[in-house]
Order: structure tokens, then sequence, then C-alpha cells
């Protein structure tokens, strides 16, 4: 099977987006992001040395991409976003458009549970999602999420041989599993500390309601919202602490 090139560049919000004096330059969140994948293990959260939170939506892109990014927006927030492949068709022009103003990660083509495919499936889930979504961006992919938070060591082991960091999260909104708009936004409220990472999805209509008021209320307490590249240059974890959130072994059979 033919692997993807080595991946040296990240999917990050191009030069032209609006950028705080603030945020780390590009060469340094690739180097971030580059550190915690060279262990070959899940990460969780950042570390704590500021308050900065990625929020990370999965699932895209779709017909709330656009509204997502139009909030961040108004409050200079950036975000992550973890697409399927099988949605480029359709949707090649957001994913597009999202790589010039966020993140952009690869959450496989068809959004299968990982540890059930054998390893040669699961990298081709990846590798194929990550080569359509470097084609239509022109931007490769650095970043991945398993569907179901759910990888192998296999996988781990290819994607560290990739230099793919495996993004996982320290808060989930349950969006997912059926919470509704207020417990979505009671629940991302809770998890929001500095280097926190929360879990989201684009395609539902509650989350986008809860994401409306969770902006504005991460303003009013002093946090801002930034990519994964830019959270781990901002507040880089001790890799003590992310092999040891790695050894939990949720997520990662």
């Amino acid at each position: 099977m033919a692997l993807i090139p080595a991946l040296v560049l990240l999917a990050l919000p191009a030069a032209a987006a609006a950028r705080p004096a603030t945020m780390p330059a590009e060469a340094q969140q690739q180097e971030a992001v580059a550190r915690v994948a060279a262990l070959g293990l899940p990460l969780y959260e950042a570390g704590r040395q500021g308050k900065y939170v990625a929020l990370t939506f999965d699932d895209g892109p779709g017909p709330y991409t656009p509204k997502v990014l139009k909030e961040l927006r108004k409050y200079g927030f950036r975000a992550t976003f973890f697409v399927n492949g099988k949605n480029f068709g359709r949707w090649s022009d957001t994913l597009r458009r999202t790589s010039r103003e966020a993140s952009v990660g690869d959450h496989t083509w068809s959004h299968p549970y990982l540890p059930k495919l054998p390893t040669s499936r699961q990298i081709s889930e990846v590798s194929r999602s990550a080569r359509a979504s470097s084609a239509i961006t022109d931007r490769r992919v650095q970043l991945f999420r398993p569907p179901y938070g759910s990888s192998t060591t296999g996988l781990n082991a290819w994607l560290k041989q990739q230099g793919i960091l495996n993004v996982l999260w320290s808060t989930d909104s349950r969006d997912s599993l059926g919470a509704d708009r207020q417990e979505i936004l009671r629940l991302s409220k809770a998890g929001t500390r500095p280097g926190a990472i929360i879990l989201l999805h684009e395609n539902r209509g509650q989350t986008y309601w809860a994401v409306n008021r969770l902006l504005p209320w991460l303003k009013k307490k002093g946090y801002t919202a930034v990519t994964v590249p830019e959270l781990l240059a901002l507040n880089p974890p001790a890799l003590s602490d992310v092999r040891r959130r790695a050894g939990s072994g949720v997520g990662f059979r």
C-alpha cells in the first residue's frame, strides 16, 4: 500500500487570515506538534500555562461549517476541524475556506470504528482522506482524530512514522450522544480550563446553538480559543504527562 508522503506542513490558517500578534508563528506550531507526535501516543490535553483552549469540531465539512467559522471570527477565535473524506465531494469549497481560517485534521474517509478493521484498512481510511484533503487545500495534514476516539497500537505506530499527531480530548460535550443544547453548553463550560481540548460536532443544530453561547462566555472569562497547533505552542504539555494519560488506555487499543 502506498503511504502518505512525509508530512512536514500542518493544515494551519493561511497567513492572510487575521492573527493576533501574540499567536506563535507557523514554524513554532509545527515544531510543537512534531514534539508530541514523535511519542506516537494520543494527546488528550495541553499544558496549563495560559488561558487558551482548543475547540475541535468533528464530522465535517458540512452546512454548519461556515456558520461556525463566522461565529469564531466575531470573537477573534480559531478552531480545529477533523473532517471526513466522504464529505469532500459536496463540500470541497467549504473545506478549502476552512483551511484558510482554521486547522484541518483527518477523521478518516468513512468514519468507521477502527479497532474492528485490519491495520491495513485503518491506514487506508486515514491516508485516503488525508490525500484528498491535501489535494483540495494544498496543505498536508498532520493532525488526526479517530472516530469514537478509538485507535490501535498498529495505527498509532504508523501515525508516528508519518509524523501525524493523534488528538483526542479532555472534555466531551456529549453532543454526539444526544445531549441537548443546554447540556452541551454546560459540559463545555465545566470542562474549560487552560489547555483543554473540547470535543464538539459541527453537523448538529443543537451544537451550533451551544457554541453561539459558549464563545462569548469564553471571552468574558478571559479565555482565547485557538487551534490545536497554536495550543501546543502556547501551552506545551510535559511529555511525561502525555505518556501518563495515554497509559490509561482510554481510546487506545
